[in-house]
């Protein structure tokens, strides 16, 4: 498939709607700002992978996006981050294989998606590996029920630094950043705002990362949910960037090989979209809302915050 796609060469700038090529369908094309074509959008015909492919010349690179519109408070999209990257064989795997094959990555949650980056200085062909390893470790986790509840929330024993007495605390990566992130003023009130913008059940309401309360309840099962109905490829995309080196011909083919062999069977599941969202029940025009945020100072008095709507 590799050798006669190379035979008919890929030229984004004559590129053509619906025009297919190693399984792909081209959707659109994309112009640099001197109107010259760079790069173009696919589809990808038997799994629906929507693919966007630039031509940049720099380190080959790649930022996986999945559709994750929350489904609660508890934080089901920013544990998932979690656990896809570090947690399983997969998971540890994937780390482990960054570090020695100069791939630098990142993730990060947000309303609407999850992303998954990463960058490679080693070439192309550790570029495709790094691509097939991440997807497989997305669509494919094997991470158990106790790193979930370790990742999440769990109770430890610490000692008093002053006293030397023991207790009993909580903590839990997943735990410890949100505790931390909604004891800030920003985050308390861009909570109360998001609940009168769209009402306290819409799902661009809800806390993408967790309320510490919501995540003291979450179970793996709740993870496991989450990840079914979120993890499949039509529900999936990426953006890659790639030097004029790796022809769009090749990896067009490559990325065919990838999707067909990491998703043999369709879930059926509904893919998410905004215009599948709830319609926003909103505040009443003029709502006034008072959130409390005390300061641990006790010589400061506690701030109190406006969120009107």
């Amino acid at each position: 498939v590799t050798a006669l796609a190379q035979q008919r060469p890929v030229s984004y700038s004559n590129l053509t709607q619906g025009q297919t090529l190693s399984g792909f369908t081209a959707q659109a094309v994309y112009l640099d700002d001197s109107g010259h074509a760079i790069g173009a959008r696919f589809r990808h015909e038997r799994t629906h992978f929507t693919l966007d492919l630039l031509e940049i010349q720099s380190v080959p690179q790649a930022m996986f996006w999945v559709t994750t519109f929350p489904t609660s408070n508890m934080g089901e999209p920013h544990t998932q981050e979690h656990l896809l990257v570090g947690k399983g064989s997969k998971g540890r795997m994937l780390g482990s294989k960054e570090s020695m094959s100069l791939v630098n990555s990142e993730a990060f949650t947000g309303q609407w998606k999850t992303f998954y980056t990463f960058y490679v200085s080693a070439g192309p062909e550790v570029f495709y590996q790094q691509f097939d390893t991440t997807l497989d470790a997305l669509l494919h986790p094997d991470y158990s029920d106790e790193e979930i509840r370790r990742e999440v929330r769990n109770f430890g024993i610490s000692a008093d630094p002053k006293t030397g007495e023991l207790r009993l605390e909580e903590k839990g990566s997943v735990y410890n950043e949100m505790s931390t992130s909604m004891d800030q003023a920003g985050s308390i009130l861009q909570d109360a705002i998001k609940r009168l913008v769209f009402g306290p059940e819409h799902p661009l309401a809800f806390n993408s990362g967790g309320t510490p309360a919501a995540l003291r309840v979450l179970k793996p099962e709740d993870i496991r949910r989450f990840h079914t109905q979120h993890y499949f490829l039509a529900n999936m995309g990426a953006l890659a960037s790639l030097p004029k080196e790796m022809t769009a011909a090749d990896a067009l083919a490559r990325f065919d090989a990838m999707l067909n062999r990491l998703e043999k069977t369709a879930p059926g599941l509904p893919v998410m979209s905004e215009d599948k969202l709830p319609a926003p029940r909103p505040a009443a025009p003029g709502s006034l809302q008072y959130v409390e945020y005390p300061f641990r100072n006790e010589d400061r008095k506690s701030t109190r915050l406006n969120s009107s709507h």
